[in-house]
């Protein structure tokens, strides 16, 4: 009885002491930015805000429509692609894999690029920039699928190679595009966003964005079993039964959807995916189960501390949180690729 006491007590203490960093991180955040709010006067606004009682000041309109969406936004968007990346090294069998090694990315710039010189500014009501980058992830998956289909068979190496190359094709056209353009304005504006920005969070976008990325968080959550499967290969799955092959094709159709309404709202942002899934499997281990819920925590408290760090680490304005979350995962990638465990060294 006492051991079971003192287990309940430890693990309390634990959930007490995130929660409290969680707070803390809250409230450092929505106090640092250009305008300067003192953390307590913050604490205080955010209480009032929580209480329904929101007093009528600029420092309340400044949390409210500005701070607290970005902050929102940046744990939203960092639990979707920590968890994109957890399926997508499943679906390939590839520690190194994330949802950008397919061309979703680049696909996604590509869109955002045509979108830009086009100049053309809303379609129905949404942002042309958004729409034309959700088409291009989506297109590009959906090449891969019918690729993958009609030539590959369910091939996972062929799936991954599929991937590259469309994401090579891509990155070449919008080099190309950039190039050939000259209007330095709208140069300026494409280079701004393919670095990954959280400052045109607002309300209205973060309702889509939430609802779509709970439905997926949610489905990939339900679907453990299938991902432990995945780890195991294709080969042995079918010896218990399962073609993983429409599953594959299924979740990697419903990460572009996720990915697109993501660069819809931030532009690029990358590693997340990556780096997060590896850091949690020395904490929970590979059983998705675990894995999954705990990568979805893990991610958007790390982009929290990306979108932090930007804003402190630049006297006067901020640094695009894409170059924060680059510099970091950078390293860990470099670790990953050339370690024994998770690389390609002999």
């Amino acid at each position: 009885m006492e051991e079971l006491w003192s287990c309940i007590m430890i693990k309390f203490g634990k959930i007490s002491l995130i929660i409290f960093i969680t707070i803390i991180i809250l409230i450092l955040c929505l106090s640092v930015g250009v305008v300067k709010i003192d953390f307590l006067q913050t604490a205080d606004i955010l209480k009032n805000l929580i209480l329904n009682k929101p007093e009528n000041s600029i420092l309340n309109d400044v949390i409210y429509y500005f701070r607290l969406p970005r902050f929102i936004t940046a744990l939203i968007v960092g639990s979707s692609l920590a968890v994109c990346g957890c399926v997508m090294q499943a679906v390939l069998c590839n520690p190194l894999a994330e949802p950008y090694i397919l061309g979703i990315s680049s696909g996604a710039s590509l869109g955002a690029v045509i979108g830009i010189l086009l100049d053309i500014t809303q379609i129905f009501y949404f942002d042309s920039i958004g729409i034309f980058s959700f088409i291009g992830a989506v297109t590009v998956s959906l090449i891969i699928v019918v690729l993958n289909n009609i030539f590959y068979k369910n091939n996972t190496f062929s799936l991954l190679l599929s991937g590259i190359a469309l994401n090579g094709v891509c990155s070449a056209c919008v080099s190309l595009l950039i190039t050939l353009y000259s209007d330095a304005e709208k140069i300026q504006n494409i280079t701004f966003w393919l670095m990954g920005n959280l400052g045109n969070a607002n309300w209205g976008n973060l309702k889509i964005l939430s609802l779509i990325a709970l439905i997926s968080i949610v489905f990939f959550c339900s679907r453990f079993r299938v991902l432990n499967m995945m780890l195991f290969g294709d080969n042995i799955a079918v010896t218990l039964g399962k073609n993983l092959g429409k599953a594959r094709q299924v979740y990697i159709i419903v990460i572009a959807i996720l990915i697109g309404m993501i660069v819809y709202n931030v532009g690029m942002i990358g590693f997340v995916g990556l780096i997060i899934p590896h850091l949690c499997r020395q904490v929970v281990g590979s059983n998705h189960l675990y894995l999954v819920p705990f990568s979805a925590i893990t991610g958007g408290i790390f982009l929290v501390f990306a979108d932090l760090c930007s804003k402190l680490l630049l006297y006067e304005g901020e640094i695009p949180i894409g170059i924060i979350v680059s510099v970091i995962g950078s390293p860990v990638f470099l670790y990953m690729l050339y370690s024994p465990k998770y690389g390609v060294r002999a």
